[in-house]
């Protein structure tokens, strides 16, 4: 998904290339989620990214808390230690527990 140009506005790499930032929930759910799960609910993709159990992704939490905008305007971003831009060997490394 990361890589896909079509949806580079909706997801890609930071700058350092060592977490991904997701804009546009409601774009992002309608339009990639369904390409690559069997649905488009943003909240089941994050709990699954973000569970210890499963895949150990962790949100980049950087907005003050409590602090809420609307879905279009929002922007997620997601950090794993084996998840890095033009690191396709550690992949593997990353698995569902």
């Amino acid at each position: 998904m990361v890589i896909d140009k079509q949806y580079q506005h909706l997801i890609a790499w930071t700058y350092s290339g060592t977490s991904f930032i997701v804009c546009n929930i409601t774009e992002f759910s309608r339009d990639v989620l369904p390409k690559h799960f069997k649905h488009n609910n943003f909240s089941s993709f994050v709990r699954q990214l973000n569970m210890q159990v499963l895949y150990g992704f962790h949100k980049v939490n950087k907005s003050p808390r409590g602090h809420r905008t609307l879905a279009e305007n929002q922007i997620w971003e997601f950090s794993h230690p084996k998840f890095m831009r033009g690191r396709p060997d550690l992949l593997d490394e990353i698995k569902r527990k």
